[in-house]
């Protein structure tokens, strides 16, 4: 009898996930639009809440890179987050941000989220803490929350971006309001 040919070693195949979304209209990280602080700390596996004097406002990311924070209705800080705001760091342009699924985020340029996004609008706000700041503004078609890039005056990137129902509402004096 002829001998059986060597069996070929079945192909390796190897699965590699691609890059998740940091945010997106309505979460950042595993942590949901609307969630209380309580909801999100399980949802993030780490404390969040605001402070004594600030109950409404609530850090969950912070780093040199960029901070986002959570916030509530400040006569309600019980009630779930109305809106979610990151903040550019002390990193350069280029740094490593995050990103969402069209890979925009702070450090992109007024171009790059006009390429993700043709239908935004563009607009400004002069803000009494923060200065003039260029925003484009855009909706989500499948809720009520939106996108709001901001580029603050000397700015070359996206330096400040809220998103949630409750976006674009407050640049600075985060705590204090005015």
């Amino acid at each position: 009898m002829p001998a059986s040919p060597a069996a070929s070693p079945a192909p390796t195949v190897t699965v590699t996930a691609g890059p998740s979304a940091d945010y997106g209209f309505t979460f950042f990280e595993q942590a949901q639009m609307g969630a209380t602080f309580a909801e999100m700390s399980d949802q993030l596996h780490y404390p969040v809440g605001g402070g004594d004097g600030c109950p409404w406002y609530g850090a969950l990311w912070n780093s040199d890179l960029a901070s986002t924070y959570a916030f509530t209705d400040s006569h309600h800080p019980t009630h779930g987050a109305t809106f979610f705001y990151t903040s550019r760091g002390l990193a350069a342009d280029d740094a490593s941000f995050p990103r969402n699924a069209e890979g925009v985020g702070v450090g992109s340029t007024q171009a790059e989220i006009l390429a993700a996004y043709p239908a935004a609008v563009v607009g400004s706000v002069d803000d009494l803490g923060a200065g003039h700041i260029v925003t484009i503004t855009v909706d989500d078609p499948d809720s009520d929350s939106k996108y709001v890039f901001g580029i603050s005056s000397g700015s070359a990137v996206v330096d400040l971006l809220e998103w949630g129902p409750g976006a674009g509402t407050q640049w600075s004096h985060l705590c204090t309001g005015f």
